[in-house]
Formats: C-alpha cells, sequence, structure tokens
C-alpha cells in the first residue's frame, strides 16, 4: 500500500467521494489505518437522531417511546463511541424518549464530550423537543436550525424548549455564530436571540413573532454579517435602531415587507459593506409606499459594494388591467372595480418599472440580477442596451417569466434585444427573459452575428407563441456555448425541440 494512503487527511478526501455507507464499512475492514477514517466519514452527517439511540443495549421501542428494558446501570460506551464522530445532525421525524431514559443520558458524566465535534443541528421541533437537552452540551456547535413549527397546540412545550437550548448553546459553545428560526416563536425565543450578540449570521422566518424590540436588538449584534427577516407587521415608526451602532459590518440581507419600512432600514444601516439584497415586497396599499424612495435607499448605501440584488413583487394578475389600460403617474383613470385597480388608482406607482433601475446605473460591480414581479417588469430593447451600458459585469440576469398564454402582458424584448445582450454581457452566465419571438424566420436568424465569445451556459424564455427551429439557429449564433434551454410551460415539446435542433448545430 502507498504511503500516501495511510494520511487521514489524504483518506478524508478519498473517503468524501463515497455516496455509500456500504463502501465506507468495506473499506474500514480493510486494514487497521482505514477504520477510524471511514468510521468518521459514516457518522460524519446523521438524518435521524435514531442511529445514536440504537446503540444503547437493552433500549425497548414501546408505543413510539423509546425506553430501557433494564433502568439500572446503562451503557452508553458505543453511543459515546460514535457520537464523537458526528458533526452534523439533521432530525424531523417524530421521536419520543422516556423521561426516566431522558434523565439518564443527560446525567452521564461523558456527555458533552461524546458530541465534541457536533457542529450543525437541524431540529424540527415539534417532533423531538427532548433531543435538544441532550445535544446542547456540544462545545463546539456553530450552526442551529430549528424548525417550531406554526402549531398552537404544542406551542409553549416547543418555544419552552427552544429558549432553553437556545441560551445553553450560547453559553456553553464559543463557536456559536450561526441561527435560523422558522414558525411562530414566543416573546421569550424573541428574548433569548436578543442576546445573541456573538452571532454572525441569523435567519428568521418567524413571521409576526418578531418584535420591533428584538430587531433594534439584532441591529446592534458587532459581528452579523447575515440576516434574513419578516418585517411586513412592523411600522416605520416602530423602528427604534441606535444611532451609534446599526449593522455596522452587514453583508447580506434577505428582508420581506413594506417598502417604507425596508427604505428605513436601510437609511440607518452603517454597513458599507452589503454585497447581497434580496428584497421581497408586500403590496404597496398607500401612497407612504413607493419604489423611488426604497431604489434611493439603495443607491445611497449600496453604491461601490452590491453584488447581487433581488426584487420580488407579486400582485393577483387574474384582475389586472391590460398593460395599456394600467394608470401611469399622469393617468389615474378608472379601468376596472377590481381589488388591483382601485389600488393602482389610489397609487399609481404600485407597480416597478425600469425607469426606477435608473438610480443604480453606477453599481458597475453588479454581478446579479434578479427581478422576479407579477406582473413581469415591461422591458424594451433599448432597455437592455442601458443592462449592457450599466452593469458589464452580469454572471447572472432574471427579468422574471410572462404568465403563461396571458395575452396581456406581451413580451417587448425581440431576437435583437438578445443580441445586445449577446454583445454586451461577455461574463453572463444564465439568463431568463421574456422574448417576442413572432416574426422569427431562419432568415432572419442567420443575419445576426456570431458571437464565439459569449459565457452564457443557461438561458430560459418565455414567449407567448411556441418557437420553430429558427430560435435554434438564432440562440446558436448569440449563445454558441449554451447547455440548457428552457421555455414557457405548456410548450415543452416545442422547446425540446429547439434545443435538440441547437445541439445538432453545435455538432457542425
Amino acid at each position: 500500500m502507498h504511503q500516501a494512503l495511510l494520511i487521514d487527511e489524504i483518506l478524508e478526501v478519498i473517503f468524501g467521494f463515497c455516496t455509500e455507507s456500504c463502501t465506507l464499512t468495506r473499506a474500514g475492514r480493510t486494514c487497521q489505518a482505514w477504520k477510524d477514517p471511514a468510521l468518521d466519514r459514516v457518522w460524519w452527517r446523521l438524518a435521524s437522531f435514531k442511529p445514536l439511540l440504537d446503540l444503547i443495549p437493552g433500549l425497548l421501542c414501546v408505543n413510539g417511546v423509546y425506553v430501557l428494558e433494564l433502568s439500572l446501570h446503562p451503557d452508553f460506551r458505543r453511543l459515546h463511541y460514535y457520537a464523537s464522530r458526528v458533526k452534523q445532525i439533521i432530525h424531523r421525524q417524530r421521536i419520543q424518549i422516556h423521561p426516566t431514559l431522558l434523565t439518564l443520558i443527560l446525567q452521564d458524566e461523558k456527555l458533552a464530550s461524546c458530541f465534541r465535534r457536533l457542529a450543525i443541528a437541524r431540529l424540527s421541533l415539534t417532533n423531538c423537543h427532548a433531543i435538544c437537552s441532550i445535544i446542547s452540551s456540544a462545545k463546539g456547535l456553530q450552526t442551529v436550525e430549528l424548525d417550531l413549527g406554526f402549531s398552537t397546540v404544542a406551542f409553549k412545550t416547543v418555544n419552552g424548549a427552544a429558549s432553553d437550548f437556545i441560551s445553553t448553546v450560547d453559553r456553553v459553545s464559543s463557536c456559536f455564530t450561526s441561527l435560523s428560526l422558522r414558525g411562530i416563536a414566543s416573546g421569550q425565543v424573541m428574548n433569548s436571540v436578543g442576546h445573541l450578540s456573538r452571532l454572525e449570521a441569523l435567519h428568521l422566518r418567524v413571521g409576526t413573532s418578531l418584535p420591533a424590540e428584538t430587531l433594534a436588538a439584532i441591529s446592534t449584534f458587532p459581528c452579523l454579517r447575515e440576516l434574513e427577516i419578516h418585517t411586513s407587521h412592523i411600522r416605520p415608526e416602530d423602528f427604534r435602531f441606535s444611532s451609534s451602532v446599526c449593522f455596522p459590518l452587514l453583508e447580506s440581507l434577505d428582508i420581506r415587507g413594506r417598502t417604507n419600512s425596508i427604505e428605513k432600514l436601510l437609511q440607518s444601516m452603517q454597513s458599507d459593506s452589503l454585497a447581497v439584497l434580496r428584497i421581497d415586497i408586500e403590496f404597496l396599499v398607500s401612497t407612504d409606499d413607493t419604489w423611488d424612495g426604497l431604489f434611493t435607499a439603495i443607491k445611497e448605501k449600496t453604491h461601490a459594494s452590491l453584488l447581487q440584488l433581488t426584487i420580488e413583487h407579486h400582485m393577483d394578475t387574474q384582475d389586472l388591467p391590460l398593460e395599456d389600460d394600467t394608470p401611469s403617474s399622469s393617468d389615474t383613470t378608472h379601468t376596472s372595480n377590481s381589488y388591483i385597480n382601485n389600488l393602482l388608482r389610489t397609487n399609481p406607482n404600485a407597480l416597478l418599472n425600469f425607469e426606477h433601475l435608473y438610480s443604480l446605473s453606477n453599481h458597475r460591480e453588479l454581478r446579479q440580477i434578479v427581478l422576479e414581479t407579477t406582473p413581469p417588469i415591461l422591458v424594451r430593447d433599448h432597455d437592455l442596451e442601458h443592462i449592457v451600458r450599466w452593469w458589464p459585469k452580469l454572471k447572472h440576469l432574471d427579468l422574471g417569466s410572462v404568465p403563461t398564454f396571458d395575452p396581456r402582458w406581451t413580451p417587448k424584448p425581440t431576437p435583437a434585444g438578445l443580441a445586445v445582450l449577446s454583445l454586451g454581457l461577455s461574463a453572463l452566465e444564465t439568463l431568463v427573459i421574456p422574448v417576442n419571438i413572432a416574426g422569427l424566420t431562419s432568415d432572419v436568424a442567420t443575419k445576426f452575428a456570431k458571437n464565439s465569445d459569449s459565457s452564457l451556459r443557461c438561458i430560459t424564455l418565455t414567449a407567448l407563441t411556441p418557437p420553430e427551429q429558427s430560435l435554434a439557429h438564432c440562440l446558436n449564433r448569440l449563445f454558441p456555448s449554451v447547455i440548457e434551454i428552457h421555455g414557457t410551460l405548456g410548450h415543452e415539446e416545442h422547446w425540446d425541440s429547439v434545443q435538440n435542433h441547437y445541439r445538432l448545430l453545435q455538432a457542425f
């Protein structure tokens, strides 16, 4: 055997490519030198806590509850031996541990040391809150993800376990830097979160459970770099951000709420390193909610740092008027009696327009832009020329998709606009765009200049009409390196034909 295969670090890399446990167990039996690296790989990630419980001799499952056959002098040696190899636990299945057994496990003097490598815990507390008390003593826990659920039946028990778990991990583990919560959280849990000043990443998908006071406390965390929150229920006047410290090092913000609330948060933020910004906008329900103020705040706070921008804003298109009937800032003509149209009359700026992006024209470091709106943002070929000029380093551009076969939202970009992107964005790797392919023939397609410098690998084109093979000729000339071609739902056979024909053209 080569001496390199006796080095644990090299074996870890090799075993990392093994996806089946049976392969690793056979490798562990090959020789003594391979035993521990192979076992480490088998046990490093558990999709359930059950394999650890099964290591306890005399364990029985009675009516879904784990109990010991003999409660005196339990033997935890095998549990210690294998649990010390676990780095990640993901548990979502329902599991119950008898209080007597749980007490014996918690009284085990070696409990803390047997989970010394555990770094990540992802738990569904509605099913397994008892597990929290077992692994909370792990001194190396870095990332904790807790699903609290949305049921009010076990609300008190689940949130009590979550609060105790978070507080214990914060006290015991000096490595604890990332927390994610999902579900309905109690005030006790939110109070615990407000004291986790060492966090570097915090994801709170707790809806209206997040109080303004906790958000204010979070804003002072000195090391926080990544944040996800929902603020739809918090009024801008309820924000109480510190004037001296407010998100000083934030690099990634994923936020859902009203434009005026997000605008105020951005204006208060002191970080000059925000690189990733994802915004999910609620309905613009009053004239206080404006796109202009939001984009002004984005411009002022992210001028030199922003690399990725995502804007989501969805309205019910079923009652939306035809595009030409949509009120503009100077035309509030009544179009129908629907709720949305009344909203548009009250706040004619409710829809995102391409003109709102003008404020970001100097953000030349942008690498990714995603505009997922319903209806899709109205973009024309001359707007694509602006995109090329403003953001030449783009690698991912997503301008949304047209609702399937909805004639009210006719795409404006043409194949000529695709040519603009092909020639102007050489680094572009993925593209999602509505396109009007009506009238595209093979003769028209062959007139486009062949661009061998395009880096595009994946393209999604949504169109109201089914594509012809002429589109394959067009794409082959504009984007000769494409691997995947996707299109409108309902026209799958046509788009499969386009991709097959495209591959044939690539072969010649």
